[in-house]
């Protein structure tokens, strides 16, 4: 799943105008990508064998767990496995009318609680805190806060603060973020609990709006630089990155399929020799979401990923583009009508 998060960084640094670490977790089908209206995906990752004969054995699971969505697209279970049999997994509760997620339930396989999360909104439904805590054996099972992330937002419904507090001082930071024309992010300043530390990160974007230039600075030093060069379809297909003294240390390019899917990725150093070679390949379901997922290290098979997915028997693929086009939100059936006039009300937020 890490090359599919990584794909949706690219997306978030071309489009957002939120920070990477200020993401909320991925709950829906579109947040992971999919389309139709899947109940359930058994996720599986493991390596490969070098040896030809072998590569679609599976040698060692990397990851192995199930998600359960409902029929609004809301994830509100994933189950991991070990050796498959089953392991930890947790639970997620949302509001009954916003579909907010209210609350993260990690529990051990018994049934007993490891963990909760759970996600407190203010005005417009917008999330203001993010409350961990854990139930250690050590302490009897009882209550402790291991973190609390609080959001802050500008009148223009923009983030421009966030901040992490932690049962100890290397888990603190706080992220402020400052916006200029066309309401764009411009840079953001980071500052830690745990030292002196002050992070700048700049932004620079296209006549679009579409990020195109990112460079980060450490106590007024430059650390890193990257440049983005993107298609018509405002996708990544090249990279540089810079060093803290500008110099280019690696050269990226990528190819995508006609779902966007990534193809191929390829990095030269500065001498121009391929330091990486990777090529992706995809097997798909009607709705084009990929079940099977090979990652190639140059010629040799490295990872495969397979995904078994279930469907709702809605079937609004198609319904789904329109919606998608329209803007629309497709209303579920067999709701009291004040709910849907709610829906109706709100639907530029609910999904």
């Amino acid at each position: 799943m890490l090359k599919t998060k990584i794909y949706l960084l690219f997306a978030l640094l071309i489009s957002s105008a939120f920070a990477l670490e200020a993401q909320i977790v991925p709950v829906t089908t579109s947040d992971y990508g999919l389309m139709g209206y899947p109940i359930t995906i058994r996720y599986q990752k493991y390596a490969t064998d070098t040896n030809f004969a072998k590569k679609e054995q599976k040698q060692s699971f990397i990851d192995d767990y199930q998600m359960t969505f409902n029929e609004n697209r809301r994830l509100v279970q994933r189950q991991h496995f070990i050796s498959g049999n089953k392991d930890r997994y947790t639970v997620f509760t949302y509001d009954n009318v916003t579909r907010d997620l209210l609350k993260e339930e990690l529990f051990e396989a018994n049934g007993k609680i490891v963990s909760t999360i759970n996600h407190k909104y203010g005005y417009l439904g917008r999330v203001e805190e993010v409350v961990t805590v854990e139930y250690p054996a050590s302490l009897g099972g009882a209550n402790k806060m291991v973190s609390k992330q609080t959001y802050k937002w500008n009148a223009k419904g923009q983030l421009s603060e966030y901040s992490v507090f932690g049962d100890y001082a290397a888990r603190e930071k706080t992220i402020e973020y400052y916006y200029g024309p066309q309401d764009s992010l411009i840079y953001t300043l980071t500052t830690y609990g745990f030292n002196k530390n002050v992070e700048k990160t700049t932004y620079k974007r296209d006549f679009k709006h579409h990020l195109i230039e990112m460079t980060a600075f450490r106590n007024d030093q430059q650390i890193r630089r990257e440049t983005y060069d993107l298609n018509d379809d405002f996708l990544v297909i090249g990279k540089k990155v810079y060093n803290g003294k500008n110099k280019l240390t690696l050269d990226y390019t990528y190819t995508y399929d006609e779902h966007k899917y990534m193809l191929s990725e390829i990095a030269k150093d500065k001498k121009n020799k391929w330091a990486i070679e990777y090529y992706y390949k995809y097997d798909k379901d009607k709705y084009f979401n990929w079940t099977k997922k090979t990652t190639y290290d140059g010629w040799e098979p490295k990872y495969i990923e397979t995904r078994a997915i279930t469907y709702s028997d809605k079937d609004h693929f198609y319904q789904d583009l329109r919606d998608a086009d329209q803007k629309k939100v497709i209303l579920d059936k067999g709701k009291a009508p004040a709910t849907l006039q709610y829906q109706e009300d709100t639907k530029g937020r609910l999904d």
